[in-house]
């Protein structure tokens, strides 16, 4: 059966359409593309993440600073100012919410993980500016599974570090072309069946490692072709249990089944809805997918469900 989607871009377009959406997949619907209430156009938003009360928090690396909207995608607060002083960021990338409501956020360039409360006030931070465990290098994607587990990539020591009340308690993978090592991975989450899963962007796959940390599977690979994926960034889980990636240099999202084959390939280069530049980060909530479609400068929200 056909489904129909409605687009609406908020900000200055302001225009609206009725478009169809094909019967298997995640049509769009609006996109959020803003000066924000200060007057200040997004950069490029890298990552998405909600908090337990559905507010959405929306990192804007070139900014400095994290975006707080509400459930109607009007902005709320902003924090974040640039420097390397505690609650001051450098190109902020992953964000992540524990269940607390506990912002999350990978200051990339400082080297860190910065903990902030919903209101976006400083707490505490992980790590620094290094390569020995617990210290990083250019971390990007950040994930708190259900056990309060924060899996962090530590994109240039290619390697995924776990960390537990504080404390690193397991380090998957090293530079290298092996099972069990990255180039560069981008992103990292669990399943909820405890599996590890790691975006190895240069190799273009997802690694699969089980509650040991031993590797188990891998699947996607560098290319064009529906299932391979170009400098992926960014990946989540649907309700249903399927990963959803950002096919960054692609241009569009794939999901998958945790087997590793391509259920549903989304999008195209472009910037009208339901095409992207770059996108990078992914959240779902209430089956809905948040997009941050970095190179246009959007949050794209697409609705449907795959096949």
């Amino acid at each position: 059966m056909e489904r129909r989607a409605f687009i609406k871009t908020l900000g200055a377009a302001g225009a609206a359409s009725l478009l169809g959406a094909a019967p298997s997949g995640c049509g769009p619907a609006p996109d959020w593309r803003w000066p924000d209430s200060t007057g200040q156009r997004i950069g490029g938003p890298f990552a998405v993440a909600f908090d337990p009360e559905g507010h959405l928090y929306v990192t804007d690396a070139p900014g400095y600073r994290v975006l707080r909207l509400d459930r109607r995608l009007r902005q709320i607060s902003a924090f974040g100012a640039p420097g390397a002083e505690p609650g001051k960021l450098n190109f902020p990338l992953g964000i992540a919410v524990d269940a607390e409501g506990q912002i999350h956020v990978v200051d990339s360039n400082n080297g860190r993980v910065q903990i902030f409360d919903q209101e976006g006030r400083f707490k505490r931070m992980l790590g620094s500016i290094g390569s020995i465990g617990g210290s990083f290098s250019s971390p990007q994607g950040i994930t708190v599974d259900a056990s309060g587990r924060t899996l962090v990539a530590d994109t240039r020591n290619h390697r995924v570090q776990i960390f537990q009340g504080g404390q690193v308690t397991a380090v998957i993978g090293e530079m290298g072309d092996g099972n069990d090592q990255f180039r560069l991975p981008t992103a990292a989450l669990a399943t909820p069946d405890g599996e590890i899963l790691a975006l190895d962007s240069k190799h273009g796959l997802v690694k699969v490692f089980g509650k040991d940390f031993a590797f188990r599977r891998s699947f996607g690979g560098v290319g064009k072709d529906p299932g391979k994926l170009n400098l992926p960034q960014g990946m989540a889980l649907d309700e249903q249990g399927r990963l959803w990636v950002a096919d960054t240099n692609n241009n569009r999202l794939q999901a998958f089944n945790l087997n590793g084959s391509v259920i549903s390939v989304r999008g195209k280069a472009g910037s009208a809805a339901g095409e992207f530049n770059r996108p990078t980060g992914l959240a779902f909530r209430e089956g809905l997918l948040y997009v941050a479609d970095n190179g246009n400068g959007r949050i794209q929200i697409m609705v449907g469900h795959v096949g």
